[in-house]
């Protein structure tokens, strides 16, 4: 094999050629594992680079590894087990003309390090991680993944791998962004931090995965989605913390698919005239003990909610404290629940701008709706008795909207201030009481109602007038 400096002597001439360079290079490379490697400046063509284990590999900013054309799944650099790639150079993938295939990959491997590299024009993922651990990813740019015909294609996809950093990173214009992925069979993706980065103008989701264990998603900035913004699915001990969502065409955050103890606290989503809800809680499966607390959620769409439940018994045991909700839209409610129960709404200052609810308990049971400002913009033009700032609906007999505790809320700007619209069964066992409220409304059969109205008032200390609809 040549020497290190013949080959570098060789790289030298032969680099911005339309050549193949890949034996050069990965003589380079297997001559000196373990070492540390700084590739030359220029732009060099290859099919695929094998780093071998516990080699530093140097990549300035002036140098590019240009995939050369394949319709294989192949990687344009593959890594093993203790390398470190420092630098701001680029992989290229070609995508134009290399019509498969990843820029990086990381399979089988541990210990590995990315900082600073540059991933861009991928027909598939931009980083692919198969089945690895104790990896650190920091400060990559990952733009440009994706090509027609070609299904998966995201920024960094992580699958069935745990322990790994994901710190710094900025993706753009792939399918989804950040993504995990694990399963039942092979193995979930465990103790994931995916910290600081910013992702934007994808696809899909931005921040979002299945199968994932102690994953902690943190002070990450996520705009412009197709789909979600930060979501977790069939995942389990989860948080996301800290994190700004934008314009996200479904749902700024979102679980899906029975995930348990997810905590959302100190986010904030805005979402723009185009696009969707602030929070979904979503099927199939049932998603249990998820925690909003703090943080904002403002939405302008026509029909955009802060928080929606999609789908029967999706969600149930779920806390929403101290979250500021402001909608703006004519049909969007701050929170609405639709056939699911045992939620709790603490301490939440609640704005509607045009719609006629605050707080919307439609066929659910088992809630506490307590120490809540809710404020309508108004004026509020809807018909007297329709909705109000807290609706109570009978749905049907399996989803009655029973044994709810409404206490200690103040209802401002509300034609209705307070409305158990049990028509389906008047014994609704709902107490209401100590509210702040201009009226409460409910129904009655023949004078009676099972439900409470104890000591609620009106903001000028007296009695809230109560009244009864056959």
């Amino acid at each position: 094999m040549p020497s290190t400096d013949a080959l570098l002597l060789a790289l030298t001439l032969t680099r911005d050629q339309a050549v193949d360079q890949t034996r050069l290079l990965q003589q380079l490379l297997t001559k000196n594992a373990g070492k540390i490697v700084k590739l030359p400046v220029g732009t060099f063509n290859v099919r695929t680079l094998n780093v071998p284990k516990n080699t530093r590999l140097v990549i300035g900013a002036t140098t590019i590894l240009r995939g050369l054309p394949t319709d294989q799944p192949l990687p344009v650099l593959a890594l093993q087990s203790g390398v470190r790639v420092d630098g701001t150079g680029t992989v290229h993938g070609n995508r134009t003309q290399r019509k498969r295939g990843t820029g990086v990959q990381v399979r089988l491997a541990e210990n590995v390090t990315i900082n600073g590299l540059r991933i861009r024009e991928v027909a598939e993922q931009g980083l692919q991680v198969v089945a690895s651990k104790k990896l650190t990813f920091s400060n990559m740019q990952v733009t440009g993944c994706g090509l027609k015909g070609v299904d998966q294609h995201q920024g960094i996809n992580l699958v069935i791998s745990q322990d790994i950093q994901v710190t710094g990173c900025r993706v753009e214009d792939a399918q989804h962004g950040i993504q995990w992925w694990g399963d039942e069979t092979n193995g979930y993706c465990e103790n994931l931090r995916i910290r600081s980065n910013r992702v934007r103008r994808v696809l899909g989701g931005g921040i979002w995965g299945n199968r994932g264990r102690n994953v902690s998603v943190t002070s990450n900035t996520v705009e412009i989605c197709g789909d979600v913004g930060v979501d977790f699915e069939h995942s389990f001990n989860c948080t996301a913390v800290g994190n700004t969502v934008r314009d996200c065409k479904n749902y700024g955050l979102a679980t899906f698919y029975g995930s348990e103890r997810v905590t959302f606290t100190n986010n904030r989503v805005y979402q723009g005239v185009k696009y969707g809800h602030g929070i979904g809680l979503c099927g199939e499966g049932t998603s249990k003990q998820i925690s909003f607390i703090g943080g904002s959620i403002n939405t302008k769409g026509p029909n955009a909610c802060g928080l929606l439940t999609v789908g029967t018994n999706v969600a149930q045991d779920i806390l929403v404290q101290g979250v500021r909700i402001v909608t703006e839209g004519k049909g969007g409610i701050p929170i609405r629940v639709l056939d699911n129960n045992q939620f709790q709404i603490v301490n939440n200052p609640l704005i509607s701008g045009a719609n006629p609810a605050g707080v919307s308990l439609e066929g659910s049971s088992r809630s506490l709706v307590a120490g809540n400002t809710i404020v309508h913009r108004g004026p509020d033009l809807s018909p007297a008795g329709q909705r109000g700032g807290i609706f109570v609906y009978f749905r049907s007999a399996d989803f009655p909207a029973q044994n709810n505790t409404i206490r200690r809320n103040t209802i401002r700007g509300y034609k209705t201030g307070i409305n158990d619209e049990c028509w389906g069964n008047t014994n609704s066992n709902n107490v209401f009481e100590q509210n702040i409220t201009p009226n409460l409304l409910h129904r009655g059969s023949e004078g009676n109602w099972g439900g409470k109205a104890l000591q609620n008032r009106t903001e000028a200390k007296l009695a809230a007038p109560v009244e009864i609809k056959q």
